[in-house]
């Protein structure tokens, strides 16, 4: 999903832009599967359903499940683009994303096949290449996260980000 103005609404009224920097300027501790719901543009139905399949782990706090601000964020990392998220918060990125997560410009010569499969991948999934690329380099990461992290000042903090 690439955003353009601060018009794209969902059903609540809010701009994708205004969730963005809502959720990342301002946190709240835990979120009910409703104020999730709000806070992402999902429907009630799509937050549960994304809890019952566990890719959005609750925790029961006096009898009710509710979502953590880390778990909503991570989860809001892979359901928005990258680019989206940085263009909407703007100035304030700094204060939002550590350094080591902002996104960086690269240029690398593949070759073709992989460049072709990269775009399929990405239509199938209705992502960016970017997305698709940066999803399959973070498995690389996580595979070399111990040596990475001996290399590389802030790495381990900047992987473990936002919990």
């Amino acid at each position: 999903m690439m955003l353009g103005k601060d018009t794209d609404t969902s059903h609540s009224g809010l701009s994708t832009v205004s969730k963005i920097r809502d959720l990342f300027l301002l946190p709240r501790k835990t979120y009910s599967a409703a104020e999730a719901a709000e806070a992402t543009g999902m429907s009630l139905e799509d937050v549960l359903g994304w809890m019952e399949v566990g890719e959005l782990e609750g925790i029961d706090i006096r009898g009710e499940i509710v979502l953590p601000w880390d778990e909503l964020v991570s989860f809001a990392m892979d359901f928005w683009e990258q680019a989206d998220i940085e263009a909407a918060l703007g100035a304030e990125l700094a204060e939002a994303l550590p350094n080591l997560l902002q996104l960086a410009d690269l240029e690398v010569r593949i070759p073709r096949l992989e460049v072709v499969a990269l775009e399929k991948l990405a239509v199938r999934d209705g992502k960016s290449v970017d997305a698709v690329l940066a999803r399959e380099l973070r498995d690389v990461m996580s595979a070399q996260s111990d040596w990475l992290a001996s290399e590389i000042p802030g790495f381990a903090a900047a992987l473990a980000w936002p919990y």
